[in-house]
């Protein structure tokens, strides 16, 4: 059943794609000039070393648990990092509304979109991640926001739930979408081109998230968020669709947690 469904959602993909290829992509990248480009490699870098001195100290000692109190602090400095990119792009005279298309569609409709076009992103990122247990000979490793919402969930801390929900489902997706789709990608897509920009950015959005089981999940959902920001030309589409998967994917894991509970 899953394979079906991720067929149709393939193609639903397909015929948005098409019609970027067709039409041209609505991202507006002329306002993300040279100082972008260097702030885009000194923050992808940091990134890319965060994730894989990670790795590494995974490689050798299992991940240790996160904390509930660390969550909401976590999340702030990301936004500090938004916000500081936000700020330069404003401080070159760059307005955010116009650079991210936040003008290029209404509120109803960007929701429609969103609804929509993450419908069809979870069959295809749920067919990636069950490619990747296959691979992995079913060895599950989730991320550990996940196994921290399970266990809060199973113990009915609905004070922590509160914390991962509000950092996963309001601060998160906004600003993943700005530094990920927004920023690195508009700025790689300028200087690199389309294709070469939305491979970087959805590897390095991938790999930002330490979960080598929802690796591929999320590399394909993030191509999904991309093709969505490209057809619709406003970044507020990516970010709606990122909070819908979000909250999805947490009432599902806690509905799970609740039944596993019971028994």
């Amino acid at each position: 059943m899953l394979v079906v469904f991720a067929l149709g959602a393939l193609a639903v993909y397909g015929s948005q794609l098409r019609r970027v290829v067709r039409e041209g992509g609505k991202v507006r990248v002329g306002a993300l000039g040279f100082p972008e480009l260097l702030m885009s490699v000194v923050f992808a870098g940091f990134f890319a070393l965060l994730t894989a001195a990670a790795a590494m100290a995974h490689y050798d000692h299992p991940a240790p648990e996160v904390n509930i109190d660390s969550v909401l602090p976590n999340s702030y400095k990301f936004i500090m990092f938004t916000v500081g990119i936000a700020g330069f792009i404003r401080f070159r005279g760059q307005p955010l509304r116009h650079t991210f298309g936040f003008d290029q569609i209404s509120l109803l409709p960007a929701l429609g979109w969103a609804f929509a076009l993450i419908l069809a992103a979870f069959p295809i990122a749920g067919a990636a991640n069950a490619l990747t247990v296959i691979v992995l000979h079913g060895r599950v490793e989730p991320q550990p926001l996940v196994d921290l919402f399970i266990k809060v969930a199973r113990q009915h801390d609905f004070g922590a739930m509160s914390k991962i929900l509000i950092s996963a489902v309001f601060l998160q997706p906004v600003c993943e979408e700005f530094l990920f789709r927004g920023f690195f990608y508009g700025v790689w897509k300028r200087y690199l081109g389309g294709i070469p920009a939305v491979l970087l950015a959805s590897s390095l959005f991938a790999g930002f998230h330490g979960s080598l089981t929802a690796l591929a999940g999320l590399f394909v959902l993030a191509i999904c968020l991309n093709i969505a920001y490209e057809r619709t030309g406003s970044l507020l589409v990516p970010m709606v669709m990122h909070a819908l998967f979000n909250l999805t994917s947490l009432l599902f894991i806690y509905a799970q947690a609740q039944s596993s509970g019971a028994h």
